[in-house]
């Protein structure tokens, strides 16, 4: 039987390409690339938490009838919204008269299953595009923008300088998981052939975990990344970002991951002992 020709293998074969999302997000990004020939490593260097108090967004939801918008920019800001809205005795009926923005299309979906919509979505998937989105219309508006604990100012700040009333309550942490480290250290032993991040947060979290040795090496693994701030971290982290696709998705990520892979030779060598 002849040898199967490169051509016809699928087009990540081989490729040992680490996934460094949530415990609860990371299958999705694994399927889709063992779909395409790729072994996936699963290392979450994230895990999500309760915040310190629910008090403040659940003081937030005490006054949706109040509010014009609501901004969500993760299917984790929704879950919690959505939790809390439910300890409320309350549901998306809620939401009537309050215009719903998302950051992007997952964000929407996550939405739809609670039984909501997004009125709004921007073209840019990032915290930009929602300031861009709503810059000029949320003059003497009230918004509010339940957020990550280490969440960037900029909705916060550059819709309150537009004249908007921003409420902005935490409404989930994040932590790195106990396991993460033994994770790390067996994967780069092992070998890999490109790392993967999609939030800032999983970069930063992922090299503390490392030896000095250990991260020399890592840097020398190329990097694909969703998002300017997470290539931004990436890359001050002294990271080789080699994959940064236009559109701020999943989909996007994978696309580009395998244009990337095209055409180059062999897979990565294991990590020198150390």
């Amino acid at each position: 039987m002849p040898a199967e020709k490169r051509s016809d293998r699928p087009p990540l074969s081989g490729r040992r390409i680490l996934v460094t999302r949530s415990a609860d997000q990371a299958p999705v990004m694994a399927e889709k690339l063992a779909a395409l020939g790729a072994e996936p490593v699963l290392c979450p260097t994230i895990a999500i938490v309760p915040p310190g108090s629910y008090a403040e967004l659940d003081a937030a939801i005490g006054q949706l009838a109040a509010t014009d918008y609501l901004v969500l920019t993760s299917v984790n800001a929704v879950e919690a919204f959505f939790t809390r809205l439910a300890a409320a005795g309350s549901g998306p009926r809620a939401l009537a008269g309050t215009t719903v923005v998302t950051v992007g299309p997952k964000t929407a979906e996550a939405l739809a299953a609670h039984g909501a919509h997004a009125d709004r979505i921007p073209a840019d998937y990032q915290a930009e595009g929602v300031v861009a989105l709503l810059g000029s219309e949320v003059a003497g508006k009230r918004v509010l923008y339940p957020r990550a604990a280490l969440a960037r100012d900029l909705i916060v700040n550059e819709l309150t300088a537009a004249g908007a009333t921003v409420i902005a309550p935490v409404a989930y942490a994040s932590a790195v998981p106990a396991e993460a480290a033994a994770i790390a250290h067996a994967a780069l032993a092992e070998g890999l052939d490109l790392l993967t991040f999609t939030a800032a947060s999983t970069v930063r979290n992922f090299a503390a975990l490392l030896t000095g040795k250990e991260l020399a090496f890592a840097r020398t693994v190329p990097v694909a990344v969703i998002g300017q701030q997470t290539a931004i971290a990436a890359r001050d982290l002294g990271f080789t970002v080699a994959v940064e696709p236009a559109e701020a998705t999943l989909e996007a990520m994978v696309a580009a991951i395998v244009a990337h892979f095209q055409g180059l030779p062999a897979s990565q060598p294991p990590a020198p002992s150390c």
